[in-house]
């Protein structure tokens, strides 16, 4: 079936070599099954339980281990399980060399070490920030035209999490979360998956933005939607959709792309008019933003890494081509490196009964209401025009003003807080893009 498939990789180097092929299976596989085989995502843990949870991670206790915690990215990788486990009778994983924090932020993980307690990468943190509103997102390759499928629109111009239909950022927090994507969604999907192997790209596009009408937020499957787009060589619409999904998470690894081919001879043509068309337009910033991608997830570093360098050129402030040429080179050189924001070191202790109560900030035409309750449980809502957003979870603070705040969905804020006067500053753990700090006033 789709996802099974061959895993030769196209040549030792991109562009360079023969072409290399696997044999047609003889079997022509048949459409997946909706067989109940989806694992369900995990029961959440009670708020006392989380509270309980965020105080021993604040604590920094070095024999703490939640079963949750266990590997790497737990801020991104827990999240991703628990929203899209109906993905792994396909899906068998993500890029993994991204994890560790390049070098140009070591400044945030030598002074913070909580970041590494919570196994907090930037791509969770760079996530959190846009849920919270904290940083600001733009994503260069959305165009004027708009896609819209049956009345729906998706608008890439914001991160997926902000896509519309979330509800679990704004649910209440003792809430379990739903266990799993709509049948109809998954049922559609399936089918997409089988066009594409049939070689029907543009049918199989059809049935993605038919699924995604359903499940909005499902990255697995926007990644999907590009991957069909590279195919039919769309590529501007491709990056635009690529850079929605790599704002918020690592790409699939190579098995789960090529598995969806029935061969690798036609996934390697696909590629090679890619890199014609890098060649034929040196400056086009979505081909090299589909190309560095391509490499990346065959495994070809070197090479994803020289195409990186020429996007980053080409868009020296662009968090998201920094972050993956980071990824693939952490010595690279960054022409316009953000600044460094970091917060004074706090002079007195902080008591949670402090932060108890209602706080409002304005930054940047932005508004920020955050309450913070005697319970232990939060809300947090920000607007920007007709726009808002609301995040609800569970917090802490700890007596040198590290303040967590566990979304419903398992991301988590880390913020150093400083109390005087009444008065909140709040500076976001391990921010890349050099925001400054939110100016918090209590009532």
């Amino acid at each position: 079936m789709p996802g099974d498939g061959p895993s030769t990789r196209p040549a030792d180097r991109p562009g360079n070599g023969l072409r290399p092929g696997t044999d047609r299976p003889s079997v022509r596989p048949s459409l997946p099954g909706l067989d109940g085989g989806r694992p369900d995502r995990p029961d959440r843990p009670s708020i006392d339980d989380r509270r309980a949870s965020l105080n021993d991670r604040l604590d920094q206790r070095p024999d703490y281990r939640h079963p949750a915690h266990n590997r790497p990215g737990y801020g991104w990788d827990n999240w991703y399980d628990h929203h899209y486990s109906h993905h792994n009778h396909w899906h068998h994983g993500s890029w993994h060399h991204p994890w560790r924090p390049p070098s140009c932020w070591n400044y945030w993980w030598n002074r913070y070490p909580v970041l590494t307690t919570f196994g907090l990468t930037t791509w969770a943190i760079n996530r959190v920030g846009w849920a919270f509103g904290y940083n600001n997102y733009y994503n260069p390759y959305v165009t004027p035209s708009t896609v819209i499928v049956d009345n729906s629109v998706y608008d890439y111009s914001q991160p997926i999490i902000m896509a519309p239909g979330e509800t679990t950022l704004s649910s209440n927090p003792a809430d379990a979360p739903a266990a799993q994507a709509p049948e109809v969604s998954l049922t559609t999907f399936d089918q997409a998956r089988n066009d594409f192997y049939a070689g029907d790209y543009t049918a199989a596009l059809k049935a993605t933005d038919k699924a995604l009408t359903e499940s909005p937020n499902d990255a697995v499957m926007h990644e999907f939607r590009a991957l069909t787009l590279f195919a039919l060589g769309q590529y501007q619409e491709s990056a635009a959709t690529l850079y929605a999904v790599l704002s918020v998470g690592p790409g699939w690894d190579w098995t789960t792309m090529i598995g969806l081919y029935p061969q690798v001879d036609i996934y390697t043509e696909q590629l090679r008019k890619l890199e014609q068309f890098v060649t034929d337009n040196p400056d086009d910033n979505a081909g090299l933003l589909v190309l560095s991608y391509q490499y990346i997830t065959a495994g070809h570093d070197e090479a994803a890494a020289t195409e990186l360098e020429r996007l980053v050129a080409l868009t020296p402030t662009d968090p998201v081509a920094i972050q993956l040429l980071l990824s693939v080179d952490p010595n690279a050189t960054i022409p316009e490196p953000p600044k460094e924001v970091l917060p004074p070191q706090p002079t007195a202790k902080i008591a949670k009964d402090q932060l108890d109560g209602s706080w409002s900030a304005n930054r940047d035409g932005r508004s920020f209401e955050m309450d913070l309750k005697k319970d232990g449980t939060f809300s947090w809502t920000y607007s920007q025009g007709d726009q808002t957003q609301e995040v609800t979870g569970v917090w802490d603070v700890d007596d040198k003003g590290i303040l967590a705040m566990e979304m419903n969905d398992d991301g988590v804020m880390l913020a150093q807080v400083l109390f005087k006067d009444g008065k909140l500053d709040f500076y976001m753990i391990g921010d890349t893009e050099g925001t400054p700090p939110l100016k918090f006033t209590k009532g």
